[in-house]
């Protein structure tokens, strides 16, 4: 580590992707696709089917085309769609980069990098990797930490653990910015600094990284 040995972890979804339900979302992308490819269940079905527990989980925590193509065919199968893997990948892609997303927070996270460490600590699917890169240039970041990479997804605290092995610092050294309550309690009992905020905040998330540089 260096730069004093601080590192400031950025969440993607809500802090650095709009997660406002009155915008496009990553839901009404899926939505979207779907339907272009024939889907004619409701939009509660499609979601539903698409983030079925378990099949959704370990999409996310492996880091492998099979599994993703697994996944794919069963849904493809339930929601009776009329595309292929690949077709499905690219329009992921594509619709995916009409989610708006906060520039001045990727900005401001990239400027840091002057002051102390960066991260980004988010559940993402394998699918996410290349939008999310092009969106962040995840090179930027000194610590970089998706679920579907790592082999965990927040809240759970082997996801946790991971970071802590991998930045092996005290975590007083760490501050996490998160917009979900049970992802920050997880961090917030490992004793890291912790910053509840979302995209938009973006004077909360600036007064908090200066304090906590400051400390």
């Amino acid at each position: 580590m260096k730069k004093d040995n601080k590192i400031v972890i950025f969440d993607w979804g809500g802090v650095i992707e709009n997660h406002d339900n009155n915008k496009y979302t990553i839901s009404k992308a899926i939505i979207d696709i779907m339907k272009y490819y024939n889907c004619a269940l409701t939009d509660n079905e499609i979601i539903q089917i698409c983030s079925n527990g378990n099949k959704l989980n370990s999409t996310l925590i492996n880091n492998d085309e099979e599994t993703t193509v697994t996944w794919f065919n069963e849904v493809k199968n339930k929601l009776k769609i009329t595309c292929t893997y690949e077709e499905y990948k690219n329009a992921y892609y594509e619709y995916g980069k009409k989610i708006p997303y906060y520039k001045n927070v990727v900005e401001y996270a990239h400027n840091l990098k002057e002051k102390c460490n960066i991260g980004i600590f988010s559940n993402l699917v394998k699918l996410d990797g290349k939008r999310i890169n092009e969106q962040v240039d995840l090179s930027m970041f000194d610590y970089v930490f998706l679920s579907y990479q790592i082999g965990y997804n927040k809240p759970n605290p082997k996801a946790y653990e991971y970071i802590e092995k991998r930045l092996k610092i005290n975590p007083n050294k760490i501050l996490f910015i998160d917009d979900t309550n049970v992802n920050i309690e997880e961090a917030r009992k490992r004793k890291w600094n912790v910053c509840n905020a979302f995209g938009y905040e973006l004077d909360k998330i600036k007064e908090n990284v200066e304090k906590f540089l400051k400390e």
